[in-house]
């Protein structure tokens, strides 16, 4: 076993952080419902135990009721510390509020927001988990929009 001089270790350090940083993820489930994202985040955790993925319940409006804010989007944005944020949404309000968030960003965050078109349940669960394995955006991506066409043929 080699020692690393000071120098050395200080460039091993950075290019872990700089890994790490490329590695993070945040999945942001939107829903009208808190009880489908809070559900659906509990299953993607218990598979998904990657330190550099997070994921976002995201369901309902902030007072408590069935439908969507993009305020709360953003915040999740906010708390994501420069991670690729992967958006899955379910159904009408949920898809608007999320697209409407994409036009109220920054550049720079414009530039980490992917609202993926797949099924809720079966690609934000097939992006998390590919996530956790790889930094491609392109593969994680593929995954989750194949995700929901593997029937039961």
């Amino acid at each position: 076993m080699r020692l690393l001089l000071p120098i050395e270790l200080v460039k091993t350090i950075k290019n872990v952080r700089a890994w790490y940083k490329l590695m993070k993820k945040s999945i942001l489930l939107v829903s009208h419902s808190q009880e489908i994202t809070d559900g659906l985040k509990e299953m993607i955790e218990q598979m998904q135990k990657a330190e550099t993925v997070t994921i976002f319940s995201l369901g309902g409006t902030s007072e408590g009721e069935l439908g969507s804010d993009p305020l709360r989007i953003i915040e999740a944005i906010n708390a994501s510390d420069d991670a690729e944020c992967l958006v899955f949404a379910d159904l009408g309000s949920a898809v608007l509020s999320a697209e409407l968030v994409a036009d109220m960003l920054e550049p720079e965050q414009q530039a980490r927001y992917h609202l993926v078109d797949a099924p809720l349940i079966e690609g934000a669960f097939a992006g998390a988990i590919t996530a956790g394995v790889t930094d491609d955006l392109t593969t994680i991506i593929n995954e989750a929009k194949n995700a929901g066409k593997k029937g039961w043929n």
